[in-house]
């Protein structure tokens, strides 16, 4: 039997999250989780009765508040979205031993093997499924099931809100013959708007071209761009693969020319992605530091360390060295700093601890860990460096209203 995959969606996750978490939200319709009205950074999920005005996830937020001026604009935690998904990903594990977190927000589940117990249909299953995600964490969901992950996706995305749909072995070109070019993974914006200035603006016109003709118009791109236009795609999934990186940046609500600010940020996102990296047993062998000018000229800087590490201190002092001539060149520009971000990269999972290290990093491991469970109790921001403590405290410093994202 063909494969079969299961694609769950939590429907505006980040915002149901927010209302679980905020009861002041609960009765707000028109609302934009991402940062406040004043903020510069990008909307991260919007309210259905926002999306009818517009509002898109990814979108910046001051055009969020142009289309959408009534909205409320709330910042969320991304502890509690991270609480949440995980409180999904355990009622996915009944339903199928091999699970796939895409995000926090979506997950693929193979079916594989269950003919047996599911001759014909997964719809039984889905229902089941999408109930009790709802009794457990309180969250909707919209379900898609297809032969490979992009029909699944896809199916998902019709369904969606709180909805189900499948497409089964045979029905894939059929079923994608129907939507847009633009909803097929891998289209963004900038190749969308080439298509359309090409006349292709729907998947049925793909699909009437020879891949010949169709490499006349798009070249290298036609055989992949065919390939799912018919309705392919992958069909493996990875359990628990190691994530690729483990970052956090912020769009400052001004352009920032003052290198403390700047290094102050740094520390905190040392502290985030050191605590997600211990938290999920990986250690990074290289930290990136990401800037991006008001001009958004964006620059990324890179350092591969010695040894890998999951501690604080150590991810912060390449950032800071990073840090230094990438601001210089902005200044050499004539331009604040508008984004900056860190990320952890090239990581693996953490071995022992090493019996012969030098004691001072036994140390720094020891206070660490202290650290973290007294975080664990109550909260990241319960132990942090007292300049970052200030600069929170006082409105006048610091970047107001920024996004942890």
């Amino acid at each position: 039997m063909p494969p079969r995959i299961l694609h769950v969606d939590l429907d505006a996750f980040f915002v149901e999250v927010c209302r679980q978490r905020h009861p002041e939200l609960r009765g707000v319709d028109l609302l934009v989780v991402g940062g406040r009205r004043e903020s510069r950074g990008v909307v991260q999920s919007a309210s259905y009765g926002a999306r009818a005005f517009g509002v898109r996830s990814g979108m910046p937020i001051a055009q969020a508040a142009r289309l959408c001026p009534g909205a409320t604009f709330f910042k969320g935690s991304f502890t509690h979205y991270r609480e949440a998904s995980r409180a999904v990903r355990a009622v996915l594990g009944r339903f199928s031993p091999i699970v796939a977190m895409a995000s926090l927000d979506e997950g693929y589940l193979d079916f594989n093997g269950t003919e047996a117990l599911h001759p014909v249909s997964l719809l039984p299953v889905a229902e089941r499924l999408r109930r009790e995600i709802t009794a457990e964490t309180g969250l909707d969901s919209s379900i898609g099931i297809g032969p490979n992950r992009m029909i699944a996706k896809l199916a998902s995305d019709y369904a969606k809100p709180r909805g189900i749909c499948e497409v089964r072995a045979g029905w894939e070109e059929g079923f994608v013959a129907g939507l847009a070019l633009r909803a097929l993974p891998g289209i963004g914006p900038r190749t969308g708007e080439r298509l359309r200035q090409l006349g292709l603006t729907e998947v049925a016109q793909v699909q009437r071209l020879s891949e010949g003709a169709l490499s006349r118009l798009v070249g290298d791109y036609a055989r992949e761009l065919k390939w799912r236009a018919h309705g392919h795609g992958t069909t493996a999934l990875h359990a628990g693969r190691p994530a690729r990186s483990v970052s956090r940046e912020t769009t400052l609500s001004r352009d920032s020319t003052d290198p403390e600010e700047l290094d102050g940020l740094l520390v905190r996102f040392a502290g985030l992605v050191g605590a997600d990296l211990r938290e999920s047993g990986l250690v990074a062998r290289t930290v990136t530091l990401k800037l991006r000018h008001g001009d958004f000229h964006t620059v990324t800087r890179r350092r591969t360390l010695a040894h890998p590490t999951d501690l604080d201190p150590e991810l912060l002092a390449p950032a800071r060295e990073l840090l230094r001539p990438a601001f210089e060149e902005a200044r050499r520009r004539r331009q604040g700093v508008r984004l900056i971000g860190l990320a952890a990269t090239n990581l693996a999972e953490a071995a022992p601890a090493d019996l012969f290290e030098p004691p001072e990093r036994t140390r720094l491991r020891e206070l660490t860990s202290a650290v973290d469970r007294v975080r664990e109790r109550f909260g990241f921001d319960a132990v942090a460096p007292a300049r970052t403590l200030r600069r929170r405290r006082d409105p006048g410093a610091g970047p107001a209203g920024t996004e942890d994202e």
